[in-house]
């Protein structure tokens, strides 16, 4: 299985040797990066220009390490973590709504539910560049509320998703 190769800057492109180099101005790429998006880091999908956070160090420190990861290896609680600091919506989200899909109330480090909470704290501006991941987080909310009082979460939650469902729908 390959790893996932270390970049500094900007993806990159080419491949010479063991590590990524851009093509140069007016190159063709002749070895383009065809790998599914779940198989890269956000790293390699966003480079180094995602946003930088001054929060505590052990934040700081996961999400670096979360950004050196591939998707594909990610957890719940790494979800609900990037999103909650907006970083890779349109690689995340997607994959956060397939858990959600499956159970509106999958748990990361901290209560069932919580990664639903993530999700419908997403930007409105994020919405409505994405219109179907709208519909889907919409159905998801939906879903959660008909079924929020066979789930042990916090009570506040409830009126956060009737909140995000107006919102979302």
């Amino acid at each position: 299985m390959d790893e996932p190769f270390a970049t500094s800057g900007t993806p990159c492109c080419g491949r010479r040797g063991d590590t990524f180099h851009p093509s140069p101005p007016g190159e063709t790429d002749l070895n383009p990066d065809i790998r599914p998006t779940r198989d890269k880091t956000l790293l390699e999908l966003e480079g180094n220009s995602g946003a930088r956070t001054t929060i505590d160090r052990h934040l700081v420190k996961a999400v670096r390490r979360l950004r050196e990861l591939p998707i594909r290896d990610y957890r719940t609680e790494d979800l609900r973590l990037m999103i909650g600091q907006g970083l890779g919506l349109p690689y995340l989200v997607p994959i956060a709504l397939d858990v959600l899909e499956a159970d509106p109330f999958a748990k990361g480090d901290y209560y069932p539910g919580d990664l639903l909470k993530m999700v419908t704290s997403v930007p409105l501006a994020f919405w409505s560049d994405h219109p179907s991941y709208r519909r889907r987080a919409a159905h998801v909310v939906r879903r959660a509320l008909q079924g929020f009082d066979e789930v042990e979460t916090i009570p506040e939650l409830r009126g956060d998703l009737w909140a995000a469902g107006a919102l979302l729908d």
